[in-house]
C-alpha cells in the first residue's frame, strides 16, 4: 500500500540485500585514482589536526577529506617525472610539501588558496636521495628533510629548504648511527634520533643546520635492533623495528619490550599514531593493529585490503584512521571498532579470494561464495535472510541455484541440496550429509596449478569449467558428469552468454567460442568467435540487460544516463570484473571485503 501511495516521490527505489551473514569491515571509503600520466606513488601523509589526507601521484598531489576520501584539490607537479617523494603538511595544516627523491627538488602549496607558493630546484651533488621523514620549523619558513643514501640506506643526512626564498639552506651528514624516522620539531630547534646496537640517542640542531649536532639524552636500546626498518616515537620514547621475520617495540624509557610479534612472512610498514595509542604494521596481504594497554600492545584488528596491497599502512596523528592502498586505490578504515566476535557462521579461508555469484532464475536467491573456499550461501532476495548455509567440504569452483536447489560445482563433482521450503528457517547451516546429488565427472582434472573456475548454462543442461594454467577449458553434462568437448587452449575465468549460445573466457584478453549443437539442446562442438574481444550476444556478466551502468565516481545511471543511485565508496567495484547485472539486481564484491553487496533497482 505504500508503495503504490508513494512510489511517484520515490522513483526510483533501491533496496540493498547483504549476501553473507558477515558484518561488514571497518572500511568505509575507497577512492580510485586514475592512472593518467604514470603510476600511482603510494605516499601519502596525514594533517596533523587528522582532518586531511595527501596522496601523491606520479604527476600530481591530491588533497582528500579523511571522512570520505572526497577530492578536495588537485596539485600538479611543475615538473612531470615519475619519481617518488614525501609528503608533509605544516603544523597548522596551511601547507603541504612535497619533496621529490632523486633530482626533482622540492613544491610547497598553500591548501588555502589552492596556489603553489615555492620551489626548490634539486641538489644535483647530494648523494641523499631516498627521503623518510620531514618536518617545519615553528614559523612555516623553513622545511628539514631526512634521508638516506640510495645505495646504503644506514647511511644518513638532514637537509633544510627554506621555504620563503625557494633556496636550499644546508646538508649534513649525520654520524653516531642511523637516523631513526621521525625527526621533528622542539622549538626553535630540530630534534632527530639515532639508533646503533645497544643505545638510542636524541640530537638536537638549528634548522640551519650550521653548528654540530648537540646530544639531548641517550637512551637504552636492544644490542640487535636490525639493520630494516625503524620508527621512532619521540614523545614516549619508543622504538619499533623488524628483526628477521617479526615487529618488535623497545619502550626506552622502562627498558622492556611492549610488543614482539613474529609474522608468518615479510613484515613493514610500521606506523605509530601521535599518542602510542595504536600501533600498526603490515605483512604481505593485511594489516596488523595493536592497541596499547597496561601489559603492552594486545591485537585489535586484522584489516585486509587484498591483493596487491604491498605498501605501508598510515596511521592518523588521532589514531582513529588508518589508510592502506591496493592497487591504485586508498582505503580508509577505523580503527576505534574492536575485534568482532567469533562467529558461529563457518569462516572462510584466510586468503581473501574472489567472489562468485549466481542468480537463480525467477530471481528469487542469490548463491554467493568464495572461489576456492568451501562455503555457500544461499540468500532470499526478498527478505535478505539465508535461506541456506552450506558447508560443502570440497573446494567451490561455481554455484548454481534454482527455486528448490542450490547447486556447487567443485573441481571433480556436482552437488545439489535442497532448498527449505517456506520463508522462515531457524538452522541455515548444512553439510554433505544433508545433499540429495552426487554428479562425478568421468573426466576428473589433473592437479591444479591455480584455482579452477566453473559456469552452469542459464539451462542448467551444461557446466563450462577451466583446468588450471595451461590444461585448457571443458563443458559437461550436468545430469551425467559426461565430457562432451573441450580445448587445450590455457583459459580462466569461463562463462555462458546468458541466451546460452556463446562461452566466453579470460586469458591475456578475451575470448569467445560460438557453441555448436545437433538441433536440439546437445553440444557437439565449439566454433572460435572472431574477431577477438566482440561483445557476446547474450551480453557479458557485468553489463546490465537494462541498459543500466556505474560510473567511476560511483553514479548508477540508468537506459536514459539518468542517476538512480550513489554508491558508497566502499561499495564501488574496482573494475567490471566486481559487479554482476541480472536485470534488475545489481551484485558488487571486492577481493578484500567479507561479502557482497546485492541491490535491486525498481522502476
Amino acid at each position: 500500500m505504500v508503495w503504490k501511495l508513494y512510489k511517484q516521490y520515490v522513483h526510483p527505489l533501491a533496496r540493498v540485500v547483504r549476501g553473507i551473514p558477515i558484518s561488514w569491515g571497518p572500511n568505509f571509503a575507497t577512492l580510485k585514482h586514475s592512472r593518467q600520466g604514470g603510476a600511482f606513488d603510494r605516499t601519502a601523509a596525514w594533517s596533523s589536526c587528522s582532518r586531511f589526507i595527501a596522496v601523491n601521484l606520479a604527476e600530481s598531489t591530491e588533497l582528500l577529506d579523511a571522512v570520505t576520501l572526497e577530492r578536495l584539490q588537485t596539485f600538479t607537479h611543475p615538473q612531470l617525472n615519475p619519481k617518488s617523494g614525501h609528503l608533509s603538511f605544516s603544523p597548522d595544516g596551511r601547507l603541504l610539501t612535497l619533496i621529490q627523491d632523486i633530482d626533482i627538488g622540492s613544491t610547497t602549496w598553500d591548501l588555502q588558496t589552492g596556489s603553489r607558493i615555492g620551489a626548490t630546484p634539486s641538489i644535483p651533488d647530494l648523494l641523499f636521495i631516498i627521503h623518510f621523514s620531514s618536518t617545519y620549523s615553528m614559523d612555516d619558513n623553513m622545511v628539514a628533510v631526512a634521508c638516506s643514501d640510495f645505495y646504503n640506506y644506514t647511511n644518513t643526512a638532514i637537509y633544510t629548504y627554506n621555504l620563503i626564498s625557494g633556496t636550499h639552506t644546508y646538508s649534513r651528514r649525520v654520524s653516531g648511527g642511523r637516523i631513526v624516522a621521525q625527526i621533528w620539531t622542539h622549538g626553535k630547534f630540530l630534534r632527530f634520533a639515532t639508533v646503533k646496537p645497544g643505545s638510542i640517542t636524541i640530537w638536537e640542531v638549528g634548522f640551519t643546520l650550521e653548528h654540530t649536532p648537540a646530544e639531548i639524552e641517550s637512551l637504552p636500546a636492544p644490542d640487535d635492533t636490525g639493520l630494516e626498518e625503524h620508527l621512532f616515537l619521540p614523545t614516549l620514547s619508543r622504538l619499533a623495528f623488524i628483526l628477521q621475520n617479526a615487529v618488535l617495540i623497545w619502550d626506552a624509557r622502562d627498558s622492556r619490550f611492549l610488543l614482539n610479534f613474529v609474522g608468518d612472512c615479510w613484515l613493514g610498514g610500521l606506523s605509530f599514531s601521535s599518542d602510542g595509542c595504536f600501533f600498526a604494521c603490515k605483512d604481505y596481504d593485511q594489516v596488523h593493529l595493536w592497541k596499547e594497554s597496561p601489559t603492552g600492545y594486545l591485537p585489535h584488528q586484522k584489516l585486509v585490503p587484498g591483493p596487491f596491497s604491498r605498501w605501508t599502512p598510515f596511521l592518523s596523528p588521532d589514531g582513529e584512521s588508518i589508510i592502506t592502498f591496493r592497487g591504485d586505490e586508498t582505503q580508509l578504515w577505523r580503527t576505534t571498532d574492536p575485534i568482532s566476535p567469533s562467529s558461529s557462521v563457518p569462516t572462510q579461508p584466510a586468503e581473501q579470494t574472489e567472489f562468485i555469484l549466481a542468480f537463480s532464475p525467477d530471481k528469487s536467491f542469490i548463491a554467493a561464495g568464495r572461489l576456492g573456499g568451501n562455503i555457500a550461501t544461499i540468500v532470499d532476495l526478498k527478505s535478505g535472510d539465508p535461506r541456506l548455509i552450506v558447508d560443502t567440504g570440497m573446494t567451490i569452483c561455481g554455484l548454481g541455484v534454482t527455486e528448490s536447489t542450490a547447486i556447487v560445482v567443485g573441481e571433480e563433482k556436482i552437488i545439489t541440496w535442497n532448498l527449505p521450503a517456506g520463508d522462515c528457517v531457524l538452522d541455515a547451516g548444512v553439510n554433505i550429509r544433508d545433499s540429495v546429488r552426487t554428479i562425478v565427472f568421468n573426466h576428473p582434472p589433473p592437479p591444479p596449478m591455480q584455482l579452477h573456475y566453473a559456469s552452469i548454462s542459464p539451462d542448467f543442461n551444461h557446466l563450462v569449467i577451466t583446468r588450471g594454467s595451461g590444461e585448457g577449458l571443458d563443458i559437461y553434462d550436468m545430469s551425467t558428469g559426461e565430457h562432451i568437448v573441450g580445448t587445450t587452449e590455457s583459459f580462466f575465468r569461463p562463462w555462458f552468454s546468458r541466451d546460452g549460445r556463446e562461452v566466453w573466457y579470460s586469458g591475456y584478453g578475451m575470448y569467445g567460442r560460438k557453441v555448436i549443437r545437433d538441433g536440439g539442446s546437445n553440444i557437439i562442438g565449439l566454433e572460435r568467435l572472431l574477431p577477438y574481444g566482440h561483445v557476446p550476444s547474450g551480453g557479458h556478466l557485468w553489463e546490465s540487460s537494462h541498459g543500466y551502468k556505474v560510473t567511476d565516481d560511483g553514479w548508477i545511471l540508468d537506459s536514459r544516463k539518468k542517476r538512480v543511485m550513489w554508491l558508497p565508496h566502499h561499495w564501488r567495484p574496482v573494475s567490471e570484473w566486481n559487479q554482476i547485472w541480472d536485470e534488475r539486481f545489481l551484485a558488487l564484491f571486492n577481493h578484500g571485503l567479507p561479502e557482497p553487496v546485492i541491490i535491486e533497482l525498481y522502476e
